[in-house]
């Protein structure tokens, strides 16, 4: 297993999509920061309460970069026809799906590593350096370490994603499409946002809300986070059950 791993490393290595995805990363995470601490800063200056949790959780919103990178993982192989050497070399598909999970798994930390740093690089120069005091009060913590774990299972949810629909563009599309466009207007479509905390894009909201759910409509009620967490897991593990099944367990030549 340490042997497969290593080798899907090396597979993501060996190209430069990693290296654009990081940059990607980067450029959401500070985008998002320098937002956020501007109107950190304002609010500061006008005698209101700094949302520090919003302002040191802006690492999630790289999650696109980690969704990409995931998506990538098998649809690359089926789209250079690499996934039969592949299989030659891993027999076991269900090693293989487990090899890649965790190879991109490494991968997801170290980017939301990065991210994480970023953000907080940004956000204590930038506020420190106006006089605005930095505080890790309002469940800072906690809200780092789940936007830290967001990212992670975002690229696993990729994966998984990449590999139910195999066609790399299909995937690419779906998933960005969905992410961007179809989760904000599911919380506004009547009839399904009564369910949209059961959605992908609700259990990330509430995982990552700090229980706040103020800028959502109403009738639409967010689950608790650590239980929208929990969904989001079962979410990215299955799909790569579904996907396994789908992309891994027919012939593929």
């Amino acid at each position: 297993m340490i042997n497969l791993v290593r080798s899907e490393i090396l597979k993501i290595r060996s190209t430069q999509v990693w290296f654009w995805m990081v940059l990607l990363a980067a450029a959401f995470t500070a985008l998002g920061t320098i937002g956020m601490v501007v109107t950190a800063i304002n609010a500061y200056d006008a005698g209101d309460p700094v949302d520090y949790y919003a302002v040191f959780t802006q690492s999630e919103g790289a999650g696109v970069a980690l969704l990409v990178l995931g998506l990538l993982g098998l649809t690359t192989e089926f789209r250079h026809k690499t996934i039969t050497p592949t299989l030659l070399a891993t027999p076991n598909r269900w090693l293989l799906l487990a090899g890649k999970a965790a190879s991109y798994a490494v991968f997801a930390i170290v980017y939301a590593l990065v991210c994480v740093l970023l953000n907080f690089a940004i956000a204590i120069i930038w506020l420190s350096s106006v006089g605005v005091p930095v505080e890790f009060s309002q469940g800072v913590p906690g809200g780092v370490a789940k936007a830290f774990v967001t990212l992670v299972l975002t690229g696993m949810f990729g994966l998984g994603l990449g590999a139910v629909l195999r066609n790399q563009a299909a995937a690419m599309v779906f998933g960005i499409v969905y992410f961007f466009i179809l989760d904000p207007l599911l919380n506004y479509t009547p009839w399904v946002r009564k369910g949209y905390a059961y959605t992908p894009g609700g259990a990330v909201k509430a995982f990552i809300s700090n229980g706040d759910a103020s800028n959502m409509p109403d009738d639409v009620h967010l689950l608790a986070p650590m239980a929208g967490g929990a969904l989001f897991l079962i979410w990215a593990l299955g799909l790569l059950i579904i996907g396994g099944r789908l992309s891994l367990s027919r012939d593929i030549s």
